[in-house]
């Protein structure tokens, strides 16, 4: 991390970033959710997957 200042790291907030357990695609069918993510891009054009958590009927960012 080198001298990158603490507050300007991303930081999740500790609340369910979604809820629900099905998901409408284009053709109108409906799909049960099995897992959701968050695809962070960075600059260097990588990528960072976090995957969430499925707790009391949302999905929450992990405990990190």
């Amino acid at each position: 991390m080198g001298g990158e200042p603490a507050e300007d790291l991303l930081v999740l907030p500790p609340i369910p970033l979604a809820t629900g357990r099905l998901l409408r695609d284009d053709d109108d069918r409906v799909r049960v959710v099995t897992a959701v993510e968050l695809v962070v891009s960075t600059a260097d054009g990588g990528e960072h997957r976090i995957a969430l958590v499925p707790r009391h009927g949302g999905w929450w960012p992990p405990d990190r």
